[in-house]
């Protein structure tokens, strides 16, 4: 998956009604240029590492994630980490994009 896909899914993901739950502003994840409500087209330039936005945001959103299994390659552990700390309602801390 590239990079716009992924970002393409992110959103979807946030969007999702059990995501939203969360009361997540778009501003945590991506840059939004100081727009309060920003749509979905607007939300662009990731602040955060997509892979783990996207393990983070399908285990809010109840999906299967579609990059937990790379992301385990790259970093072991990583991938459980970030749904280890959404089952127990942390926050996990993501890393800047590469």
């Amino acid at each position: 998956m590239n990079a716009q896909e992924l970002n393409r899914r992110c959103v979807e993901l946030f969007h999702n009604p059990d995501a939203k739950l969360h009361c997540w502003h778009p501003r945590m994840f991506w840059e939004t240029h100081m727009l309060e409500n920003p749509k979905p087209e607007d939300l662009q330039e990731p602040k955060v590492d997509l892979r783990e936005l996207e393990v983070m945001l399908a285990e809010a959103a109840h999906e299967p994630s579609q990059c937990a299994d790379e992301l385990e390659q790259e970093e072991p552990g990583r991938a459980a980490l970030i749904r280890h700390m959404m089952e127990r309602g942390e926050m996990p801390l993501l890393h800047r994009p590469h």
